[in-house]
């Protein structure tokens, strides 16, 4: 009996942190999934962040960055500004999809691009390029402003993540 204790204290929290619960971001509420790991955010412009289980494939994270309530939606200097951090080593061009939706609270826009990464304001540094990237980003706007959601890493795991990913952003409520 003695060390069945000792263990169900240890497995306790371990069921509890594998419990989604729910997100508040800018007072809407949605619910990540339970794989995504919590992590505090890195800077004053991101609401939440997330890493996703690591895999043979690699691993990757999620964003959800405010820039604040006056910071309208300028869709196609984002668009452009995530395609150009995205390259191939035969200088072949960038495929970009882009999908609206307005089936749930906001209307949103999603872009997703493949290829070597430079990730970072002003395409970042070149030690800061990775090969096999994926980025699936969502632009939503809220009556509190803006917020764009990204979720970035090796293209295996970004793309088994995907369907989570827009479940997640269309939850948003």
């Amino acid at each position: 009996m003695r060390r069945l204790i000792p263990a169900l204290l240890v497995a306790a929290p371990l069921a509890l942190a594998a419990q989604s619960k729910e997100l508040t971001l800018l007072d809407y509420h949605v619910t990540p999934p339970a794989s995504w790991s919590p992590r505090a955010p890195s800077s004053s412009s991101r609401l939440a962040e997330f890493t996703l289980p690591g895999t043979a494939d690699g691993s990757g994270e999620i964003v959800v960055y405010f820039f604040g309530p006056q910071q309208q939606p300028n869709v196609d200097a984002n668009l452009a500004r995530w395609k150009g951090q995205f390259s191939h080593p035969d200088g072949s061009p960038v495929v970009e999809r882009v999908t609206r939706d307005s089936t749930g609270a906001f209307p949103l826009v999603f872009a997703e691009y493949e290829g070597s990464y430079r990730r970072g304001i002003g395409a970042g540094s070149a030690d800061s390029v990775r090969t096999g990237q994926r980025l699936v980003a969502a632009i939503v706007p809220t009556p509190r402003g803006t917020m764009y959601v990204q979720m970035f890493g090796a293209a295996p795991r970004v793309a088994a993540e995907r369907d989570a990913f827009t479940s997640f952003v269309k939850g948003i409520r």
